[in-house]
C-alpha cells in the first residue's frame, strides 16, 4: 500500500472528482470508486464492490473479488501456504466478497449486509467500513469472518447408512401418497436435501417421524434424495501468495 499523498497530481487513480474532500465523513479523504483513503493513513472500503470495481488496485496492492470470480487466486489457511483452500469450500453457500491485500499477503471478508454505525469503535468516521485498515503497513482490520465450509467425513460415516434407510422409507410414503391423490404433484425439486447436523445422534424413525410433517420435504428427499452437511469454520484471514508466484 502507498503512502497517502493528498498534494499528488491527478492522475487516473485519483480523478478530479475524488480529489481531498471532508463532508461525507468529517474527515479529509478521498474517494476512489469504491475506497476512501484517508490524510490519517486509514484505509476502508466504503460499500460492496459491483462487478466493474472488483479488481486490483495497484495504488493500494489490495484486490477486489468474490469467491466465485475467476481471478480469485488460491487461497490458503497457513502463511506459509501449504495448506490449500478448495474453491468449493468458500462457494457452497454462494459467493463471498473478499479483499485481498497483496502486501500482506492477506485475505478478509467484506463486510456482509447494513453497516451503518457498526463500528464505532473505529472512530466515527469508519464506523460503517466493509473493510478497514488501520494504517500503511499494517494488516485489515477483521470486521467479517470468511466462511469456509468443508466435507464432514465423521457425519457422512455414521449417517449414511441412517439416511440411507429413512431415504427409502419417505419414498414409500410418498408412493403411497400418489396413489392416493386425484392430481398427484410430481413436481421436480432441485437439488438434494441438506440433513441437519442435529441428526447425527438420532434414529432413522425419529428422522423419518419428522420429515413426513411436511409435505414438501418428503417430495424433495424423494426427488433428489440427501446432501450432507458440512463442517463450517470461520476464520479472520485466509493467506495467497505473492503474486509474482501465483
Amino acid at each position: 500500500m502507498k503512502e497517502f499523498d493528498f498534494d499528488a497530481p491527478i492522475t487516473a487513480h485519483r480523478p478530479s472528482r475524488d480529489t481531498k474532500q471532508w463532508d461525507t465523513y468529517r474527515s479529509f479523504h478521498a474517494k476512489n470508486r469504491s475506497f476512501v483513503e484517508f490524510e490519517t493513513g486509514e484505509l476502508m472500503v466504503r460499500r460492496v464492490p459491483n462487478p466493474d470495481d472488483r479488481m486490483l488496485y495497484e495504488r493500494y496492492n489490495i484486490q477486489l473479488v468474490t469467491t466465485t470470480d475467476a481471478n480469485c487466486p488460491v487461497m490458503y489457511f497457513d502463511k506459509q501456504c501449504t495448506q490449500p483452500v478448495k474453491k468449493a469450500w468458500v462457494t457452497h453457500k454462494g459467493q463471498q466478497h473478499l479483499a485481498i491485500d497483496h502486501e500482506r499477503h492477506v485475505v478478509t471478508a467484506l463486510l456482509e449486509g447494513w453497516t451503518r454505525g457498526v463500528h464505532p469503535s473505529l472512530g466515527d468516521h469508519v464506523k460503517n467500513a466493509y473493510a478497514y485498515w488501520s494504517g500503511d503497513k499494517r494488516l485489515p482490520v477483521p470486521l467479517e469472518t470468511i466462511k469456509v465450509q468443508t466435507p464432514n467425513p465423521e457425519y457422512k460415516k455414521k449417517m449414511g447408512p441412517i439416511l440411507k434407510e429413512v431415504a427409502i422409507a419417505v419414498t414409500a410414503i410418498r408412493r403411497m401418497e400418489i396413489q392416493n391423490e386425484k392430481t398427484p404433484n410430481f413436481w421436480q425439486f432441485e437439488g438434494k436435501y441438506e440433513a441437519k447436523e442435529e441428526w447425527y445422534d438420532s434414529s432413522a424413525e425419529d428422522i423419518v417421524a419428522e420429515i413426513v410433517a411436511d409435505k414438501e420435504v418428503v417430495r424433495n428427499v424423494t426427488n433428489s434424495g440427501f446432501e450432507f452437511p458440512r463442517k463450517t469454520e470461520a476464520v479472520d484471514f485466509l493467506y495467497v501468495k505473492p503474486i509474482k508466484e501465483i
